[in-house]
């Protein structure tokens, strides 16, 4: 008995980019910096007692002995040293070398961002918008990144981008959203540089301009951003830059794939059944199918179900084996290019 063979895209068509909306909770919103290292006032050499004692924490801290890390930090945190207080910090909301602690962790970041530590003030802006430590304040939340943002902070940079972008806090305002990523963009932050990307491919708050979207989200992929793969697939397969590049675009699948997106899982599935793009692989593709069907995507358990029902056992377990092994890894970044000299 024959079966007819139907293939289905998880997204409609799929359409050329993410909308606004959606890319506006890209991975990266609201994330906190880990730790600070020092930085020197002008040229005035870093004072030799904390150089040593700061360096004595991060190995500590590198090696996993929190402990030691926290109590070598919270000597130079007590004498006022700012990017001792934001490490601090980071220890009390992780909980490590002692137990979670927001209150505390607030109340060090809202110290080193006096001390004008712009990741403090960024994770302190984070803590007020989750209520955490402290009260839940989205006006506060705005001005702290806004103060962070004017320090020249990427991550503070992007989140008012998202608040311009979506109208949290503020009146809604894609011009602005897009300068304060395109700032961000500027210092390599990969997710403002995707949204930036999205916002010239629909010509919001910036004449479109494909060209220059497409740059964008290959700066994003660069440094190792998923959805950016998965952007310029999609942008490949439909060709808005000229022909489909069926090629590019299952290069940049498989790279999204191989992080988890289950969109891209789905459609790399999708190519590999039909060989479009790359060599046929009924195996791999069944694998695919399961890998993004296990994560509850409609068009996937679909998919998955039409393909195992046109192969023989022995295939289907294969494939069964190949996705039970799957594990997802983050794309590999591009190393940076040393200026010439």
């Amino acid at each position: 008995m024959k079966h007819t063979l139907i293939l289905t895209a998880l997204m409609p068509a799929p359409s050329l980019a993410p909308a606004a909306t959606d890319i506006a909770s890209h991975p990266g919103h609201r994330s906190d910096e880990a730790l600070v290292l020092p930085r020197t006032q002008g040229t005035e050499p870093l004072d030799p007692a904390i150089a040593v004692n700061f360096k004595g924490a991060l190995e500590a801290y590198g090696s996993g002995d929190y402990v030691m890390a926290r109590s070598l930090w919270e000597q130079l945190a007590d004498a006022g040293y700012g990017p001792a207080q934001h490490n601090l910090g980071v220890m009390f909301e992780h909980g490590r070398g002692g137990a979670i602690n927001y209150t505390k962790a607030a109340l060090w970041y809202a110290k080193a961002g006096n001390a004008e530590v712009p990741a403090a003030l960024t994770n302190l802006a984070r803590l007020h918008l989750d209520g955490l430590g402290v009260t839940k304040d989205l006006a506060k939340a705005i001005q702290l990144f806004e103060a962070a943002a004017q320090l020249d902070c990427p991550p503070a940079q992007y989140n008012l981008g998202i608040a311009y972008l979506k109208g949290r806090g503020v009146e809604t305002d894609t011009e602005e959203a897009a300068e304060w990523f395109d700032a961000a963009a500027e210092a390599g932050y990969a997710p403002a540089q995707y949204n930036l990307a999205a916002l010239y491919l629909r010509g919001e708050g910036v004449d479109a301009d494909p060209e220059r979207a497409v740059e964008l989200f290959a700066d994003a992929a660069d440094s190792g951003d998923a959805l950016a793969h998965l952007a310029l697939g999609t942008l490949y397969q439909k060709g808005v830059n000229g022909s489909p590049s069926l090629a590019r675009a299952a290069k940049h699948f498989k790279v999204a794939a191989e992080a988890g997106v289950v969109v891209a899982q789905n459609q790399i599935a999708i190519m590999m059944a039909k060989g479009l793009g790359v060599k046929r692989d009924t195996i791999g593709a069944l694998a695919w199918f399961h890998v993004a069907a296990s994560l509850g995507a409609p068009q996937a358990i679909k998919n998955r179900d039409a393909l195992a029902a046109s192969v023989t056992a022995k295939v289907h377990d294969k494939a069964k084996r190949r996705a039970r092994a799957f594990r997802p890894h983050p794309p590999t970044k591009k190393p940076e290019k040393k200026p010439k000299t």
